[in-house]
């Protein structure tokens, strides 16, 4: 029997595609679909008689499949104690094509999962691979599923990973169920394969990003945020990066070896413009040099890219927010209690006052952060 296909030219289409293919999975079938990377072959990993058709399909007796999911928060329902590094990387790059191996402890987070045996079907040696894929399909159908899906890549063994559903066909024709027909994926590469441990982390796979793109992923990366980038946010990074050694009893040159960032930029702001004298002075009486800052614009890309974006008022939370609006949580008002208004045009102990407050406010934002 051939395999029946869905194909997908607009967006209810692609609401409509998604729900079938949920489905069907439910109904032990196997599914070809799209992610931002490779079609991948989804079965549902409770179902022992799918689970044993993939596994003859994809000539792979043992060795588990990663875990494919509709949202970046369902990794908590496999792995209690994620790795900081991994956190971070997973809140930078997800949605996205990376797949994320990370040790359970030999028990999986949600209790129900562990009773139905499937920590023997999801890992290897407690080890368990997790994907969140970047497309619309992908996420609205393993969404609708509420066991586990499992996905390796729509080719045979030895085969190279299919780019599209022609390709999907040309070697599973009829022995798959259902294939959706989302097009050629985004990138045309394989997700890049990343494993976590007590120790560290390592590129098992380059894919879509290399290894230095995940090395940079996994930084600590603080973002201060004002409108001009001349006067409070400088300050701010400058005051951030003193109190980050302090904390790691390291010098500022070590930050970056140590996998911290600290950047600044402002809503309204061209590139280079020096830090004001004002500020300049007001950092140094609390030993910090800042003459050498340039300004810089906010934009999405260093947004997405921190762990947490601190802002000196409410209306740059906002315009901020209207840039990225993939993780709002990690964009917050540096002084939880109040706006720190903008110093230009004032007094120099008006400056000097402000970064005392700014100060602080780092402090309280520090104590709280595990370095």
């Amino acid at each position: 029997m051939k395999t029946r296909v869905i194909k997908v030219g607009s967006d209810s289409q692609a609401l409509k595609a998604a729900q079938q293919g949920a489905k069907a999975l439910q109904e032990g079938k196997l599914v070809g679909f799209a992610t931002e990377t490779v079609y991948g072959i989804a079965a549902v990993a409770s179902n022992l008689q799918t689970m044993e058709r993939l596994r003859e399909l994809k000539s792979r007796p043992a060795r588990p499949f990663s875990v494919h999911m509709g949202s970046a928060d369902d990794v908590k329902r496999y792995v209690k104690k994620i790795p900081a590094a991994a956190s971070r990387l997973m809140a930078k790059s997800w949605p996205g094509p990376i797949t994320v191996l990370l040790e359970t402890g030999g028990t999986l987070a949600e209790k129900k999962l562990q009773k139905e045996g499937l920590s023997e079907v999801l890992c290897s040696d407690g080890i368990i691979g997790l994907r969140c894929p970047d497309e619309f399909v992908s996420q609205k159908m393993l969404s609708a599923v509420a066991s586990p899906v499992v996905a390796p890549s729509a080719n045979l063994a030895g085969e190279p990973s299919p780019r599209n559903a022609q390709e999907v066909l040309g070697s599973l024709d009829g022995k798959i169920d259902l294939l959706i027909d989302s097009g050629p994926t985004k990138y045309g590469n394989d997700s890049t394969i990343v494993k976590f441990s007590s120790s560290g982390f390592k590129v098992l796979r380059q894919g879509v990003f290399d290894e230095k793109k995940i090395r940079e992923l996994t930084k600590w990366k603080f973002l201060f945020v004002c409108t001009g980038n001349t006067c409070r946010s400088p300050m701010a990074g400058g005051l951030a990066k003193k109190l980050i050694a302090e904390k790691l009893g390291c010098r500022l040159s070590d930050l970056k070896r140590k996998g911290i960032e600290v950047e600044s930029a402002g809503i309204f702001t061209g590139d280079g413009a020096r830090a004001t004298p004002e500020a300049v002075a007001a950092a140094g009486m609390l030993g910090v040099n800042i003459s050498r800052h340039r300004s810089q614009k906010l934009t999405a890309e260093l947004i997405n890219s921190s762990d947490f974006v601190f802002c000196m008022s409410e209306f740059h939370v906002d315009q901020a927010s209207r840039l990225s609006i993939s993780h709002p949580d990690k964009i917050m008002r540096l002084d939880s209690r109040g706006d720190i208004p903008d110093p230009i045009g004032g007094s120099q102990d008006i400056y000097h006052r402000t970064a005392q407050r700014i100060e602080k406010a780092i402090k309280r934002h520090l104590d709280k952060v595990e370095l």
